[in-house]
């Protein structure tokens, strides 16, 4: 298949689940995107065409097993596509990514070898800045922890409010005839920090921070930053150092 090919980066990263996991989630958000692959690491920030939730994604270079680039370049590709090849990474497979001017090569290797090729699409990269906000509540928590606490509050209603207090944070959703409730709390053990500035409250669509659980499975910690009225940013933290970030526009009553 690569045959002749002269690669513009060859990538491998040892454990191609947690790709699967990250842009299982990414691609609920974006459909296609324009991947940056620079001296520093692999690098995407796109928002959704609804203008509610922004995706800022960086992986280290030191974190691959192999990160050759012949200099800095782009890599636009359809998520969607990405996501059904991604889909059959199992545990111990190896992720190979190599492309050229026209197609991305993907490669998992585990029990035997499986390659693919995509057409790279036609869309122009465009830098986003990065949204800049005081936030006075944080948050940090385990990747299944935050999954579960979505998973419960998502069964009630079609928002979630947060509330801060001194020394737990609450999450709320109320439906026509159904609410829940979750506290975290470094006492009750579900929280790892919690940083308390302002006991604000604010609330944001549920489906938004559903989006989220798939990448959060895997992730070694999440931590939720707000304040009132203003925009969430959720930061997943990943083994090597990367790090996917979801910024989520606040429901204003």
């Amino acid at each position: 298949m690569k045959r002749g090919v002269v690669f513009l980066a060859k990538l491998e990263f040892m454990n191609a689940r947690l790709w699967r996991f990250m842009i299982e989630s990414i691609e609920k958000v974006i459909t296609e995107g324009v991947f940056l692959l620079a001296e520093d690491g692999l690098k995407l920030r796109s928002i959704d065409p609804s203008k509610i939730m922004m995706v800022d994604l960086l992986y280290p270079r030191e974190a691959f097993s192999e990160y050759n680039i012949e200099g800095e370049n782009t890599l636009a590709v359809s998520f969607e596509e990405v996501t059904k090849i991604f889909r059959r990474a199992l545990k111990n497979d190896v992720l190979k990514l190599d492309f050229d001017e026209a197609s991305l090569y993907i490669t998992l290797e585990g029990r035997g070898s499986r390659s693919f090729k995509l057409p790279q699409i036609q869309i122009p990269y465009e830098k986003l800045p990065e949204p800049k906000v005081e936030y006075t509540v944080h948050a940090k928590m385990t990747g299944g922890i935050f999954s579960d606490v979505i998973k419960d509050i998502e069964l009630t209603g079609s928002s979630v409010t947060f509330t801060a207090k001194e020394d737990k944070l609450l999450l709320s959703s109320l439906g026509d005839i159904e609410e829940a409730e979750v506290e975290l709390s470094l006492e009750k053990q579900n929280l790892l920090e919690l940083e308390v500035e302002s006991e604000d409250t604010s609330s944001y669509p549920i489906v938004y921070l559903s989006n989220m659980v798939k990448a959060a499975k895997v992730a070694e910690s999440v931590t939720i930053h707000y304040s009132q009225d203003a925009p969430m940013k959720v930061d997943l933290e990943y083994l090597g150092g990367g790090r996917l970030t979801f910024y989520v526009s606040p429901l204003i009553t």
